[in-house]
């Protein structure tokens, strides 16, 4: 799977002189799994992910890939590391998942999702993608034991993470379904935070109605509604990010808050809306046309990212996109030439063009 990108951000916060930079990424994974008598089941996945950049750069300022959650050891290899060009082999899934029949355990490297936020997640506290992550193929995995039950028809879903450096993080969280309702509720202590968690979505004929949300150390709430049929499917969300700065006068001193360093949340205000629009117009579903938009309702910046991909067949598939941000640029000029002035959240985040290709063996 590679990226060819192209980044266009702010001068003014880079280190190098150019505002345009080119980077070619790669991943390659190889997953296997070993079944035994539909008792249990050893499932790992292996990948290499290379980058290298024109300017000497991995990333540009703004642009956020996902965070690497904390773990309890490491499994990674870096190949090489010079300027400008990364290669790193790393194990994101080693999981063993016994079937007890009462109980259903995974234990080791694992993905885990919590939440039903498309745009703005609220439960997802295990390993949470960037907004802006290009590679969503498979979601990082964390160190830890999982416990499925099902009691009375109620799922009971209770998670020990040991996420190395960062402590340990557990949680529960159970969950009921009805003819017209999904409701779900727990909570437990992520990072050094202790928070509740609860949602609740309305079933309608052709769409759905969403809210859940996060209480306690940490408070986060979203509103969403999903319209879906075989062609088009359109999300609307509305967030609430209590552990967002009050004005972007502080919005240099959050991106250095330990939420956004761990990947807690990957945004800096406090109140956003957005929307997503997924499309299929041919008859044998091979083309996907798609488009994000997100709005800080702080500071009145925005980010639109479009991007069409198209199945060759034969396990093939190539894509473009790009990431259109509006809002007033950085800049330097305050009293403090090491501390960049953020006026608007997104208007730092540059645009961004990629062109995406895949293949599947």
């Amino acid at each position: 799977r590679q990226m060819c990108i192209r980044d266009r951000v702010d001068p003014a916060l880079e280190s190098s002189d150019d505002d345009v930079q080119g980077v070619l990424g790669g991943v390659v994974r190889l997953k296997w799994s070993v079944e035994w008598a539909d008792r249990a089941v050893l499932e790992v996945h292996e990948r290499v992910l290379a980058s290298v950049s024109a300017s000497g750069a991995l990333g540009p300022a703004g642009f956020g890939v996902s965070r690497r959650p904390g773990r309890a050891f490491d499994a990674s290899a870096t190949w090489v590391d010079t300027e400008g060009t990364r290669v790193v082999h790393d194990f994101d899934r080693i999981a063993l998942r016994l079937f007890t029949g009462p109980v259903d355990w995974t234990i080791g490297r694992q993905a885990i999702s919590w939440g039903t936020s498309v745009l703005f997640p609220v439960a997802d506290l295990w390993a949470a993608f960037s907004p802006f992550e290009l590679d969503v193929e498979e979601r990082p995995g964390v160190d830890g034991i999982r416990a499925l039950a099902y009691p009375g028809g109620v799922e009971v879903d209770g998670v020990l993470v040991d996420r190395g450096e960062d402590g340990v993080s557990g949680a529960v969280r159970g969950s009921w379904s009805g003819a017209r309702w999904e409701v779900w509720g727990g909570g437990g202590r992520f990072w050094d935070r202790t928070v509740g968690l609860a949602g609740v979505t309305w079933l309608g004929d052709h769409a759905q109605l969403r809210l859940e949300g996060a209480v306690g150390d940490a408070t986060r709430a979203t509103l969403g509604v999903d319209r879906v049929s075989t062609r088009v499917s359109v999300s609307a969300e509305f967030h609430f990010n209590g552990d967002g700065a009050g004005s972007a006068a502080e919005y240099p001193a959050q991106l250095a808050s330990p939420v956004l360093s761990r990947g807690e949340t990957y945004y800096l205000g406090r109140y956003y809306g957005g929307a997503a629009v997924v499309a299929s117009p041919d008859d044998e579903g091979r083309l996907s046309l798609a488009l994000s938009v997100l709005a800080n309702l702080d500071d009145g910046s925005t980010a639109w990212t479009p991007s069409a991909s198209y199945d060759l067949g034969r396990s093939a598939r190539v894509g473009l996109g790009g990431l259109l941000s509006t809002g007033d640029r950085p800049s330097l000029s305050g009293g403090d030439p090491s501390v960049p002035i953020l006026p608007t959240e997104f208007g730092a985040y540059g645009r961004q063009v990629f062109v995406r290709i895949s293949l599947f063996y």
